[in-house]
């Protein structure tokens, strides 16, 4: 509400808000709310007492009752017969309204054309149009029209009240029912109304739990990616200098003594990256980190020493680049590092320490290109050395590359080698979409990150 705006105007007149603020009209209120509650419950309950009342309206009226010959002119047995017609079968009014109709309309229309007396009957038949309108299939529902009128007929023609002026009457009757028949429809609209809410708030109620899982699955993929990629790398690139500080130790124990400070360094980046990351999921996370807690994404400024890191733990690697890296925004400097990352973590646990490996990096208009690929194994073919099985890494490449609007192909190559190939394209930061399969550069998908 803006400043200097008059205050809004109640809904209600203040005389309608004081008469539901009455004690007495909320007792009523949450009365109606318990019969209805209890309707729900015992719908046949309800129906055989509205059967049980008008029968005893039909067989004991004011002044009159069924066994007063002076006031009713036919046998007993018809009159209780006709009485029983118009209450009894309102007990299935629920389950079959349009046989339920037809019972009623036949016992009125005995009663009227024998001895001209409603006896109460015309609320057993408002009762029974109502529950035609409420409960029968919509296609139905004109169906008894033309004996209903035939029924109305006989009745503004024969019954006492009504046969002074018939025309009238029966547009009385017909009126009568008319609004029965519409409030039952009126009653249906709504019904129908708030159950469509209901159901729209349950979907909407099972859509917002599928995007908080689908949320929680995402996080959860990008925290195993990250994790992936700074256990995975770290301690492939500390085997591999353990195993060359073990091997020169024999030979050579001041070689061996020179790589142990770079397995150290390797592993207190591992450790600061990795608590790093755990401390984003902690319940501490809700509270500004500390200064010393908060490093940047790694970018093309730090492939160098990347590259070093590598090349320490025994592959050969040479490095090409071409265009400006400077000038790529810092998320697809962030895929190139992790992808190249990734495929150099790869040649080594695979291909092994005697491996050699082509970095290229091409920055072009519209696109970068990049590059990885190795020798193999020193016999030419790629050697087993352990890693992971199920093929995660090779999934992080593609679920990376297509998060940056781009596409990777991974696979082998014919000299026995093995090839990573990323296309990513330079420009706004494209829609989170779902990463395509795998496609491998030369043949089918690997089920693991090497064959």
């Amino acid at each position: 509400m803006s400043v200097g705006s008059p205050p809004p105007q109640a809904v209600f007149p203040p005389e309608f808000e004081q008469m539901w603020g009455n004690p007495l009209a909320r007792r009523a209120v949450r009365r109606v709310r318990r019969m209805r509650r209890a309707v729900r419950r015992r719908p046949l309950l309800l129906d055989s007492v509205l059967a049980l009342a008008l029968l005893t309206a039909g067989l004991i009226a004011p002044g009159r009752t069924w066994y007063d010959k002076a006031a009713v002119q036919a046998p007993t047995a018809l009159v209780v017969l006709t009485v029983l017609g118009q209450s009894v079968p309102l007990v299935w009014r629920r389950r079959a309204p349009l046989a339920v109709l037809a019972l009623v309309l036949a016992a009125c229309v005995v009663q009227w054309a024998c001895w001209g007396e409603s006896q109460r009957s015309v609320v057993g038949l408002l009762v029974a149009i109502y529950s035609l309108a409420r409960y029968e299939r919509l296609n139905r529902l004109f169906w008894p029209a033309p004996f209903l009128l035939a029924g109305l007929s006989v009745s503004a023609y024969r019954v006492k009240p009504f046969e002074q002026q018939p025309l009238y009457s029966l547009f009385f009757l017909c009126a009568t029912s008319v609004a029965a028949a519409t409030l039952a429809l009126v009653v249906r609209a709504r019904q129908a109304q708030l159950g469509a809410l209901a159901d729209r708030a349950h979907r909407l109620e099972v859509e917002r739990e599928q995007r908080v899982q689908l949320a929680t699955l995402a996080e959860r993929s990008r925290v195993s990616r990250e994790m992936h990629d700074i256990i995975g790398h770290n301690l492939a690139v500390i085997i591999g200098l353990a195993d060359g500080a073990s091997y020169a130790a024999a030979n050579d124990p001041a070689r061996g003594a020179e790589v142990l400070p770079v397995i150290a360094g390797t592993a207190r980046q591992a450790l600061s990256e990795l608590r790093r990351t755990l401390s984003a999921l902690s319940a501490s996370a809700l509270q500004p980190p500390a200064a010393d807690e908060l490093a940047p994404q790694p970018g093309l400024a730090d492939l160098a020493a990347l590259l070093e890191r590598i090349q320490a733990a025994g592959p050969r690697i040479s490095h090409r680049t071409a265009g400006d890296l400077d000038a790529l925004p810092p998320g697809v400097q962030l895929t190139v590092y992790r992808i190249v990352q990734e495929a150099l973590t790869n040649s080594l646990k695979h291909a092994g320490p005697a491996t050699g490996v082509q970095v290229v990096l091409r920055v072009g208009d519209q696109q970068v290109d990049v590059r990885v690929q190795d020798t193999g194994g020193p016999d030419g073919a790629p050697v087993r050395s352990g890693g992971d099985q199920d093929g995660r890494g090779l999934v992080g490449i593609h679920e990376r590359a297509a998060l940056a609007g781009g596409t990777a192909r991974t696979g082998p190559t014919g000299d026995g080698g093995w090839l990573v190939h990323a296309v990513l394209p330079l420009g706004p930061e494209p829609a989170a979409k779902t990463p395509p399969a795998p496609e491998p550069a030369h043949g089918p998908a690997p089920e693991e990150d090497r064959p």
